[in-house]
């Protein structure tokens, strides 16, 4: 004699069958969640000269972390010993949108005073033992020996080749404020290699400085543009003119605020989402370089406490 299914043990299977269901759906919402919250920062706060006590400026970064925090976007601080080389060879693996470098930067010359190539500091000391650590990059000239005059300290500089070939992964339209001296031209030429290095590497667009400029000028404007960026929703080209506008040049340097490429599709860019980006980069270098012949390339930057 055939027997008939048990109903009870039919709705058990199905109680089971839901149950399962929602386990399932709780705990990929439970990874959605915690996946979006572990993801990385998205606004870097780079202040590589934390590393020398006389020019902390804590009252800038707070400032500029205010600004982040009203804007909504999510940041992360990197003080100045953590600006190693490979600090920088990681760099757009952090996923931020935009980059503000506050770094020491310097023109290279070679012996006969032609202006070659801009080289970043880092914190991390040069020493021949280090060098070989970073063989290729050395002997490449990607890495150089960055120093101040009248120190006898010396420190790994990056310069443009290393950017765009020894920086692992790729920017994503990311905005890079760099604060240094002379990150856009020297003496009323145009430099464009560093910016350049960094938008072949996958940036919008990168911003800084046709000439020196003292700390208290480069504080004041990347404070006036952060704001024009983040709160009050401007685009590049707004932002930047009306930073010069507004704070003007370099009263001692007459440097001005700059931004490449000079296209419509950059001048027209903005933050797409205030939850987005940046590190900071505020330089108060006056740089004055001077390069033996490769492979020991040197940088040298003048640096101004003001």
């Amino acid at each position: 004699m055939s027997r008939g299914k048990n109903p009870r043990k039919k709705r058990s299977r199905k109680k089971l069958a839901y149950g399962v269901i929602a386990v399932v759906f709780i705990l990929a919402c439970f990874l959605v969640h915690s996946s979006l919250h572990s993801s990385p920062p998205k606004v870097a706060i780079v202040d590589h000269l934390s590393f020398f006590p006389e020019q902390r400026n804590q009252a800038f970064v707070n400032t500029c972390i205010n600004i982040l925090e009203e804007g909504g976007l999510t940041w992360a601080y990197h003080k100045g010993e953590e600006v190693t080389v490979n600090f920088y060879r990681n760099l757009p693996s952090r996923g931020t949108t935009l980059i503000i470098l506050r770094v020491h930067s310097a023109i290279m010359r070679t012996e006969n005073e032609t202006i070659s190539v801009l080289g970043l500091f880092t914190s991390e000391r040069y020493s021949d033992e280090a060098a070989r650590k970073y063989r290729n990059d050395v002997l490449n000239n990607r890495l150089v020996m960055a120093f101040f005059p009248g120190d006898d300290k010396k420190y790994f500089g990056i310069v443009p080749e290393f950017v765009e070939k020894s920086m692992e992964g790729k920017f994503k339209d990311t905005i890079i404020v760099m604060m240094g001296c002379e990150g856009l031209g020297y003496d009323g030429v145009t430099y464009t290699d560093m910016a350049e290095a960094f938008i072949k590497k996958g940036a919008k667009v990168y911003i800084s400085w046709d000439g020196p400029v003292s700390i208290n000028h480069t504080d004041l404007a990347t404070v006036h543009l952060l704001q024009s960026l983040i709160l009050h929703g401007r685009t590049i080209k707004q932002a930047v003119t009306e930073t010069r506008e507004e704070i003007g040049s370099d009263s001692t340097y007459n440097s001005g605020l700059q931004y490449y490429p000079n296209i419509p599709e950059v001048e027209n860019y903005f933050i797409p989402n205030l939850e987005s980006n940046l590190i900071i980069n505020v330089s108060h270098t006056l740089p004055t370089a001077k390069a033996p012949t490769k492979p020991n390339t040197e940088y040298r930057s003048n640096a101004r406490t003001l």
